[in-house]
C-alpha cells in the first residue's frame, strides 16, 4: 500500500494527460463582488457569497449571475451555510457567527470563539470551528442556542459531514483530523501523516483534504488515507464538479485542478480568478470566488 501511495503521489500534474480528457470548462460570467469574496453557499434558489472586504452577504441568481441582494453582516464576512430559513456567516476577526434571516434580513450574532474559520449545516445542527480557540461549536438552528462546545485541539479549520460524522481539519503543525459522532458526541483523533490537513470536504462519499502542496483522499469511515496527490501551490478547497470530477482550487497560482476521483490523477488544470478559493455548484455550473480579487466566476463544463 505504501508503494501504491508513493506512485500515486509521484504522478503529479504531468501524469494526467490521458486520452479523451474533457476540455477546460468555459467561463460564462464574471460578477463584481467587492474586495476579497470569500466563502460560498447554495440554497433558496440562489448562490450566496460572503465578501470579506466589504462585510456583505451577496445573493446571486445562479443562471444569470445578477446580484439580487446585498446584506450587510459586518467586516470579515467569509464562510456561509444555509438552513432553509437563514444564512449563517463567519466573521473571523470579530470572533462571531452571524445568522441572517433570509425573509426579514434580521441579524443575530453568536460568540463562538476566536477566529471562526468554517461553518456547515449537518446532522440537524450548525457546526462552526474556531481556529484560535481550539473549539467546535454546535448551534441548534431552531432554538438558535449554543448547544455544545467541543474542545477539539489545536487550530481547527475546515469542517465537513461525511460517513455520518463531522470531520474537522487542523492547521499549522497539526497532522491529524478529528471526527465527531453527532449522536454520542465522541471525539476521535486520526493522524494522517501530513502537516496541516486543514480543509476536509465530502466528495463522492470520501474525504478530500487539502494540505500545503497536496490533497489527501481519506476513507470517511475508518479515517485511513487512501491516496496522496502532490499538486504544488496552495490547494484550498475541494468539491464535486458538474462534470463528475473533483475540482480543487489553488489559491496561490489562481488555478483549478480537475481530478479523476477513483484513480486520483489530475485530468487538467485551468486558470481561474485571482486567488481562486471557494467553490459552489449550482444548476450545472461551478462558482468560484477570487479571494485575491473582487469577483466571483461561473464555469460550465
Amino acid at each position: 500500500m505504501r508503494l501504491a501511495l508513493l506512485l500515486t503521489a509521484s504522478l503529479g500534474l504531468t501524469a494526467a494527460t490521458l486520452a479523451g480528457n474533457p476540455p477546460d470548462p468555459v467561463e460564462t460570467h464574471v460578477v463584481a463582488t467587492g474586495s476579497a469574496p470569500c466563502g460560498t453557499g447554495v440554497g433558496k434558489g440562489a448562490v450566496w457569497v460572503g465578501v470579506y472586504g466589504t462585510g456583505k452577504l451577496l445573493r446571486l441568481d445562479p443562471v444569470s449571475g445578477r446580484v439580487t441582494r446585498r446584506i450587510p453582516v459586518g467586516s470579515w464576512a467569509c464562510r456561509v451555510a444555509l438552513d432553509g430559513k437563514a444564512a449563517w456567516v463567519t466573521r473571523d476577526r470579530a470572533g462571531v457567527l452571524v445568522r441572517v434571516d433570509l425573509n426579514t434580513g434580521r441579524r443575530q450574532s453568536f460568540e463562538v470563539g476566536a477566529s471562526p474559520f468554517d461553518v456547515i449545516l449537518a446532522a440537524g445542527a450548525i457546526w462552526v470551528t474556531s481556529f484560535d480557540a481550539g473549539t467546535v461549536a454546535r448551534i441548534d438552528p431552531a432554538t438558535r442556542r449554543l448547544s455544545r462546545v467541543y474542545k477539539d485541539g489545536p487550530n481547527p479549520a475546515g469542517v465537513a459531514f461525511c460517513g455520518g460524522r463531522i470531520w474537522v481539519g487542523h492547521g499549522r503543525s497539526a497532522t491529524s483530523l478529528t471526527s465527531i459522532d453527532p449522536s454520542t458526541h465522541r471525539l476521535r483523533r486520526l493522524d494522517v501523516g501530513t502537516k496541516s490537513p486543514g480543509w476536509p470536504r465530502c466528495v463522492f462519499g470520501q474525504l478530500w483534504v487539502t494540505t500545503p502542496k497536496a490533497v489527501l483522499k481519506v476513507d470517511a469511515l475508518s479515517g485511513k488515507v487512501l491516496a496522496r496527490l502532490r499538486l504544488g501551490g496552495t490547494p484550498a478547497e475541494a468539491a464535486r464538479g458538474p462534470d463528475g470530477l473533483v475540482w480543487i482550487t489553488d489559491k496561490e497560482r489562481s488555478l483549478v485542478h480537475r481530478i479523476y476521483a477513483k484513480r486520483v490523477v489530475v485530468v487538467n488544470s485551468f486558470a481561474a480568478g485571482p486567488g481562486a478559493f471557494s467553490l459552489a455548484r449550482a444548476d450545472g455550473a461551478m462558482w468560484i470566488t477570487s479571494f485575491a480579487g473582487a469577483d466571483v466566476r461561473r464555469y460550465e463544463p
